[in-house]
C-alpha cells in the first residue's frame, strides 16, 4: 500500500505545477512588458534616438541661396553711348519723308549721329530695406537710384531749300536720371544648390538730357526731358556666377522742352522750332548679364536702348514746318561695371 500511495502523489503534483505556470505565464509577460517601458533598454531607446536625429536635421542651420535678396546693391560701370536724332516736317516719320517725290519734300529737316560713342560713368543704387525679412511678400520692397554722364563730339548738318551746311563738329554730353520704386517677387531655381531669380516692377521720373555746345552757326538745339516710366524686370540664374538680366519699360509723355525758364528760354526753342504743341512718346528695353566673383563683389555687362518719338503740331519758325512734324531719338549704350552688395 505504501508503494501504491507513493506512486499517485508525484503525478498529482506533476499535473498541479503544469496548471499554475500556465496561469501565471501571462502576467510574467506583462510584468516584464511594463517593467521594459518604466526602466527602457536599448531596444526600447531606438524611437528616441531616430527622434532625435531628425529633429537635428531639421534645426541645422541652411546656406544661403545664391542670388538670395540683399539690403544693398551699388553698380559703377564705364558707358559708351551713341546718338542718333531726326527731325522731318509735316509726316508722322522720320522715313516717310523720306519716301516722299523729290517735289514733295520740302522744308528744313535736321539729322544728329554720333559715330564715336559718348564715353562716360553710370552710377546705380538699389536699396531693399526688407530683404532679411520673415514676410517674402515684403522682401521685394525697394528704391532704384540711377545717374549717368557722357561726353563726346558729334557731327551735325541742317539740310533745307537752299541745300546741305557744311558737316560741323559738335561738342555735347548726355546725362540722365532715375528714382524709382521697384518691386521683385522672388522665385527657387535649380535643385543641387538653390538659386534665387526674380520677376519685378518698377515706377518713378526719369530725365534725360542732351546739352550741345552754344555757338552761332550751331543749326541743333538739345533735348531736355523728364518724364514718369515704368518697367517689368526678370532676372533668372543660368549658372551659379551667370544670371540672365532682362527689362523693358514704357517713357510716358517725355516731352522736349521741360522748364524753359531754367534757361532764360532757350529750352522752348526745343518746341518753338518744328510748332505750337507736341506729344511725345517713348520705349526702352535692356538685356544683360550678371554674377559673383568674390565674395560681396560681382560684376554686370548690360546693352540699353531708349527711344523717343515727338510729334509736333501747329507752325513752327523753321523753314516748311507749317503744319507740324515729327523728331525721333534714339540711345544706343553699354555699360560694363562692377557691383557691390551688402
Amino acid at each position: 500500500m505504501t508503494t501504491t500511495g507513493s506512486a499517485r502523489v508525484p503525478s498529482g503534483l506533476l499535473w498541479t505545477l503544469a496548471l499554475v505556470g500556465a496561469l501565471t505565464a501571462p502576467t510574467a509577460a506583462a510584468s516584464e512588458s511594463r517593467a521594459l517601458t518604466s526602466f527602457p533598454s536599448g531596444p526600447a531607446r531606438a524611437p528616441a534616438s531616430l527622434s532625435l536625429r531628425l529633429d537635428s536635421g531639421n534645426g541645422k542651420r541652411m546656406e544661403p541661396e545664391v542670388g538670395a535678396p540683399t539690403w544693398l546693391r551699388l553698380n559703377l560701370a564705364l558707358t559708351a553711348t551713341w546718338r542718333r536724332y531726326c527731325a522731318r516736317p509735316g509726316v508722322e516719320g522720320c522715313g516717310a519723308f523720306e519716301r516722299l517725290p523729290e517735289d514733295e519734300q520740302v522744308g528744313d529737316t535736321s539729322d544728329f549721329s554720333s559715330p564715336r560713342p559718348y564715353l562716360g560713368l553710370a552710377l546705380e543704387l538699389e536699396v531693399l530695406p526688407l530683404a532679411r525679412s520673415d514676410s517674402s511678400a515684403l522682401r521685394g520692397l525697394g528704391l532704384q537710384l540711377g545717374a549717368q554722364r557722357g561726353y563726346s563730339s558729334s557731327d551735325v548738318t541742317l539740310t533745307g531749300d537752299g541745300g546741305q551746311t557744311p558737316v560741323r563738329e559738335v561738342s555735347a554730353t548726355d546725362t540722365a536720371f532715375t528714382a524709382q520704386a521697384l518691386y521683385r517677387f522672388y522665385f527657387r531655381f535649380g535643385t543641387t544648390r538653390p538659386q534665387q531669380g526674380y520677376v519685378g516692377a518698377r515706377a518713378g521720373l526719369q530725365t534725360r538730357a542732351f546739352d550741345v555746345e552754344e555757338a552761332v552757326d550751331n543749326p541743333l538745339t538739345g533735348t531736355h526731358r523728364v518724364f514718369p516710366s515704368v518697367a517689368v524686370d526678370l532676372s533668372v540664374p543660368l549658372f551659379s556666377s551667370v544670371r540672365l538680366d532682362a527689362s523693358g519699360g514704357l517713357l510716358l509723355s517725355p516731352k522736349p522742352g521741360r522748364s524753359p525758364e531754367a534757361d532764360g528760354g532757350r529750352r522752348a526753342q526745343e518746341i518753338s522750332d518744328f510748332g505750337t504743341s507736341v506729344s511725345s512718346f517713348g520705349w526702352s528695353a535692356e538685356l544683360g548679364a550678371s554674377g559673383d566673383v568674390w565674395g560681396p563683389f560681382g560684376y554686370e555687362v548690360a546693352f540699353r536702348l531708349a527711344h523717343f518719338r515727338d510729334r509736333f503740331s501747329g507752325a513752327g519758325t523753321r523753314t516748311g514746318w507749317t503744319q507740324g512734324g515729327v523728331a525721333e531719338e534714339t540711345y544706343s549704350s553699354l555699360h560694363v561695371g562692377l557691383t557691390a552688395t551688402y
